[in-house]
């Protein structure tokens, strides 16, 4: 089984700290953490030859090895912080080039989790994770569960035993 984790936050900070602890508890299991920030991803120009035309999507960055990635694991986590009620720039980038996966739903029935943190309240943050859920509904895949937060600092999420004892469930539950 293999489980792939997806980072849209820019810096190494809370969103990050959340996914690898979802990874660490899920054990016996192959595991892979992108961070979109290191990689070469452009925008969607919406050319619609992915969707309209079953055509491979023709810009050319690293999304390819992406869309591979994607199509092989077995468990998707996507984490984003909240920024203005929505997922990171990087997060919403990688969304709209998935276009390219979507119809027919080459992601279908993969389980699926996701991770929000914000400096807000909760109730803002749950607009993050509502695109997020949307997101997993269009492609067909099948949502484990979802862990939200809210912290100010960096490091703040390492503080909060609830919270860490949250992502380790959640771990466990998707490699169940």
């Amino acid at each position: 089984m293999k489980v792939l984790a997806i980072c849209g936050s820019p810096r190494k900070g809370n969103t990050e700290f959340m996914l690898n602890k979802v990874l660490e508890s899920a054990e016996n299991v192959e595991k892979e953490l992108i961070l979109l920030r290191n990689l070469d991803i452009k925008p969607c120009t919406g050319c619609d030859i992915c969707y309209n035309e079953g055509k491979p999507c023709p810009i050319e960055d690293d999304m390819k090895q992406l869309y591979e990635k994607l199509l092989k694991a077995d468990i998707i986590i996507f984490g984003s912080p909240n920024y203005f009620k929505n997922v990171s720039g990087l997060m919403k980038n990688f969304i709209d080039r998935t276009n390219a996966i979507v119809e027919p739903p080459r992601l279908k029935d993969k389980k699926a989790a996701i991770v929000c943190v914000g400096g807000q309240d909760l109730n803002n943050t749950q607009f993050c994770e509502n695109v997020l859920r949307e997101f997993i509904d269009d492609h067909k895949m099948v949502l484990i569960g979802s862990v939200i937060a809210k912290a100010e600092g960096p490091k703040e999420i390492k503080e909060s035993t609830a919270i860490i004892n949250e992502l380790e469930k959640l771990g466990k539950k998707l490699v169940k």
